[in-house]
């Protein structure tokens, strides 16, 4: 989705003690018009500059939990952690689409000294919450096509060690961009070999290679003498968006953006994808989405998650589960009349008295 244009300086022999890496990013955000909804946010690729990875964070309706909506918010985010001291100067402006570098508007500027181990709130994204408003984005003419080109020119500047001073100068390695590279493959038309439609109403053009290499059942099926040939698979019982969020893993390795938010959309997704994920034998997805879950719990949840654990065996957020319920006795007295805990014991009526002896067991291991 970015596009990357670097530079760096390092002064590799000197009798200063500060080595000065730029570079610089232009962020292409296209359908920007459909990336709707409270706090709804795009990322760019990450890119490295100074020896530390940093991605941008565009919230095109603004991030409400601070602004209005009226304004959209633009953030810089480290990926990576820092050694040592480094002094961190950046800066966000729209581009023209159409002539990217030629000219800078709404530009802002910010100067942050960042200490040893990556700080939570570098972490969490650092940059402008009124970045342009809705009024002034439509009238600057950088809004063309519904893209947007955001450039981010960022300046590291770090002290060296003096007996440093007679290297050769450092050899910088980007960071791997095999999601990157799978990543435009899927819907660009590139040699896409498969259609796969889902309940008969939806379709999504594939590469079977890349589905067979992430999935050993649609390995199993595809390599089938009876259907290696077909063009065309259905798949039922499975959400359209639940499906696409699936593709988006195998060709991403990650999770979609919208799930990154804790929000209920999200963690139901997380709920539908796991299945879909457990029906495919996406391991790691699997553990992905049994993570989100863990981090959501809460009084209404846990029990449609343990329902969710114990028919799909995801023995780790069973666990988690089972610790929520047993730090807290009120706690534990409120989930038992939850629905999730009650549509539990209807589809695992025997284990329930397993999980509650557990509970206790913990309680009293715990000395509670």
């Amino acid at each position: 989705m970015g596009l990357t244009r670097s530079l760096f300086f390092h002064e590799c022999k000197t009798s200063s003690t500060v080595a000065v890496h730029s570079g610089e990013h232009l962020f292409r955000v296209t359908g920007h018009s459909q990336i709707t909804g409270d706090n709804a946010f795009v990322t760019s690729d990450t890119f490295r500059v100074g020896g530390h990875d940093w991605a941008i964070r565009y919230y095109p309706n603004g991030d409400t939990r601070v602004v209005d909506g009226q304004f959209a918010s633009v953030f810089l985010r480290l990926s990576s952690a820092c050694e040592s001291e480094i002094t961190l100067s950046y800066s966000f402006c729209l581009q023209d689409p159409a002539t990217p570098g030629t000219g800078d508007k709404y530009k802002c500027s910010f100067t942050k000294v960042v200490p040893p181990t990556m700080p939570e709130h570098l972490n969490k994204g650092c940059g402008n919450f009124r970045f342009v408003s809705r009024a002034d984005l439509a009238a600057s003419g950088c809004l063309k096509d519904d893209c947007l080109v955001i450039k981010c020119t960022v300046n590291v500047t770090k002290l060296v060690d003096d007996a440093k001073d007679d290297d050769l100068g450092t050899i910088i390695v980007p960071p791997s961009n095999l999601s990157k590279d799978l990543h435009s493959m899927l819907g660009s038309g590139l040699k896409e070999d498969l259609t796969v439609d889902v309940g008969g109403f939806t379709s999504f053009k594939a590469h079977a290679c890349v589905l067979r290499a992430r999935s050993p059942v649609f390995r199993a099926q595809l390599c089938n003498p009876a259907s290696a040939m077909q063009s065309t698979i259905r798949i039922e019982d499975v959400d359209a968006h639940v499906f696409e969020a699936l593709l988006h893993y195998m060709y991403n390795d990650r999770l979609p953006t919208s799930m990154e938010e804790a929000t209920q959309e999200a963690t139901k997704m997380a709920r539908q994808l796991l299945e879909v994920a457990h029906r495919y034998e996406v391991e790691r997805l699997k553990l992905l989405c049994e993570s989100k879950l863990s981090k959501a719990l809460d009084v209404s949840l846990v029990g449609f998650a343990l329902d969710v654990a114990e028919q799909y065996h995801c023995q780790q957020l069973k666990d988690c589960c089972l610790k929520y319920m047993a730090a807290d006795r009120e706690r534990l007295q409120a989930i038992i009349g939850t629905q999730g805990f009650l549509q539990l014991n209807t589809n695992h009526p025997r284990v329930v008295s397993d999980i509650l002896a557990q509970v206790v067991a913990q309680r009293l291991g715990d000395g509670k």
